[in-house]
């Protein structure tokens, strides 16, 4: 188990320790992602929105600052969803939704369904430091 640092607003943490944004995940995105973080060999900062939080300036401060994000479309409450597609559109974020009919395949193509691919990234990155 290596150093996870969870994060949430109004605080910011400027490292150059690889960074992950959460917004609004459900219970079972934190425990998939938390067995994932657990076993990584590279340190990591996370930085979790919650349903309840609304400072948007945090959110989208922390958006650009972030190495990847991770939006889960389906959890997030009204005032992030009036944000859902300028933070879909960001090249760093990968998006889960159960919707097939909503139409954000059109802004982005990182449309995720599992974290493999995460798990991928982070154990190279340790291979490499």
């Amino acid at each position: 188990m290596n150093d996870i640092v969870l994060i949430t607003p109004p605080d910011v943490l400027y490292n150059d320790t690889y960074s992950i944004l959460i917004i609004t995940p459900s219970t079972s995105i934190k425990n998939s992602l938390h067995e994932i973080l657990t076993d990584t060999p590279v340190p990591i900062n996370v930085y979790l929105f919650s349903d309840g939080d609304n400072d948007i300036a945090w959110l989208c401060n922390v958006l650009k600052m972030a190495d990847i994000t991770i939006f889960d479309l389906d959890n997030a409450n009204l005032i992030v969803k009036e944000f859902s597609s300028y933070i879909i559109a960001q090249p760093k974020t990968f998006y889960l939704t159960v919707n097939q009919n909503l139409p954000y395949n059109l802004i982005s193509k990182n449309r995720i369904y599992d974290f493999a691919w995460l798990e991928n990234i982070l154990f190279n990155r340790g291979k490499n430091e």
